[in-house]
């Protein structure tokens, strides 16, 4: 594969219909779109020394109406069963839906969905022109590892792009993952005045892209 691909399906799903047209404006990154893939989204190689077998980077991109319904689960499925569940994503848009669940509720179910089955990263995008540039933080985070890859805890793969401007710093990472136990317990902690005194002792100036990228209202269930 010589550059990332983008499936021509996309062009069809309401949501994410402008996808094409803006990686095809260019961004320093030559896109290739038409591409027919059939277990997922977008395909992207990573660098890989001489020698080894190609890794790519594969996503599937998903939104709030897609939560819950058997055709997510079967996608998310087979997109796991791909080179061993390594290098493989979610691209979440956090658009808000007629007739839907708030973004921030569809997205913590699907985190919640795949804890304990299915271990492999959500990347949030408040945008569909957002994509391109969360996506491509994600894969240069992953470009550097290499040789037996351990699965990622899916939390803490999460963790650095729960922001207003990811991905966050990986000392803030480790500062969030000392303080909260989980996702729902950074939810719960971000979305509490006690809770945001304390990540604003710990983190600083840095605790606000974490504190208003949960600024919607989600209940803790």
């Amino acid at each position: 594969m010589s550059g990332p691909l983008i499936c021509r399906s996309v062009r069809g799903r309401p949501n994410w219909a402008s996808l094409i047209p803006a990686l095809l404006q260019g961004n320093g990154i030559k896109w290739k779109a038409e591409a027919k893939l059939d277990t997922h989204d977008v395909a992207v190689p990573l660098p890989s020394p001489g020698g080894q077998s190609q890794r790519v980077l594969r996503a599937i991109l998903l939104s709030g109406s897609d939560v819950g319904k058997e055709g997510c689960r079967d996608r998310i499925q087979r997109l796991s069963g791909l080179s061993g569940g390594q290098d493989v994503a979610i691209v979440f848009l956090l658009k808000q839906e007629q007739g839907q669940m708030s973004p921030t509720a569809a997205f913590m179910r699907l985190q919640l969905d795949l804890i304990g089955e299915f271990e492999m990263p959500i990347i949030p995008v408040d945008t569909v022109q957002a994509m391109p540039t969360n996506l491509m933080a994600f894969h240069r985070q992953i470009s550097t590892s290499s040789g037996h890859r351990k699965t990622a805890n899916p939390a803490r793969s999460l963790l650095p792009y729960c922001s207003d401007r990811p991905p966050l710093p990986e000392h803030v990472v480790n500062i969030l993952t000392d303080i909260t136990s989980n996702i729902r317990g950074l939810l719960e902690t971000a979305s509490t005045p006690t809770g945001q005194m304390k990540m604003a002792e710990f983190l600083g100036d840095s605790s606000e892209t974490a504190i208003s990228f949960w600024a919607e209202e989600y209940v803790v269930e």
